[in-house]
């Protein structure tokens, strides 16, 4: 359901990967660490080959996540496992920092503000996200990637989130993402942003937010 307008409270907006979530590509214990062990699946073939391509226009929206992968595993005839491999990505990438919610839902309750997760998703992970792991509950709506029809950090991402949250003044929302470029990008569309490096980094921000 999409929010309300509102002109004058402010919004936290929170990136997922990184922020939210800590298993993502790149983290201390990404979740395909144990894959090849586990699965018998190789990751960086998959990164390459999957990951670094179709799934890209899966990200925007235009391809369905599962069209996407039958396409990548069926002429390795792997296309059996296609259920077996979403259901273990989605379940080991989904290492919640529960400290980060708390903050925004005290946050949330002190100001009387709005909180969205903001993020390059697909929508089979967000069902998941938002579902499964509980993460509906935390925010007023995940506002994401494959919903919008284009990835942060392009500007249009992040007039078309605005839009979505219903918020007609840019600088009324603080925005928390892992990238640098992520972070430029809200800032070029007037967002208030900030480098994500650990909770008490927003524990700073959200003190003096709202």
């Amino acid at each position: 359901m999409r929010s309300s307008p509102a002109v004058h409270n402010h919004v936290l907006a929170l990136d997922i990967d990184g922020v939210i979530s800590l298993a993502q590509p790149g983290s201390a214990h990404p979740w395909y660490a144990t894959l090849k062990a586990d699965l018998d699946l190789d990751y960086e073939a998959i990164e390459r080959d999957f990951f670094r391509r179709d799934f890209l226009e899966v990200l925007r929206g235009r391809l369905d996540l599962y069209v996407a992968l039958q396409d990548y595993l069926e002429p390795l005839g792997l296309a059996d496992r296609m259920e077996e491999f979403v259901a273990y990505w989605f379940d080991k990438d989904c290492v919640i920092d529960r400290a980060v919610l708390a903050q925004a839902d005290a946050w949330r309750a002190r100001t009387g503000g709005r909180c969205f997760a903001a993020a390059n998703q697909e929508h089979h992970r967000i069902a998941f996200l938002r579902d499964q792991a509980g993460l509906g509950a935390h925010f007023e709506e995940i506002v994401y990637s494959a919903a919008l029809g284009v990835c942060k950090p392009d500007r249009v991402f992040f007039t078309n989130a605005q839009a979505r949250m219903g918020v007609t003044v840019a600088q009324s929302i603080l925005f928390v993402d892992d990238k640098a470029e992520n972070v430029d990008g809200a800032r070029a569309a007037g967002w208030r942003a900030m480098l994500y490096r650990g909770p008490e980094s927003l524990a700073q921000a959200l003190a003096s937010w709202g």
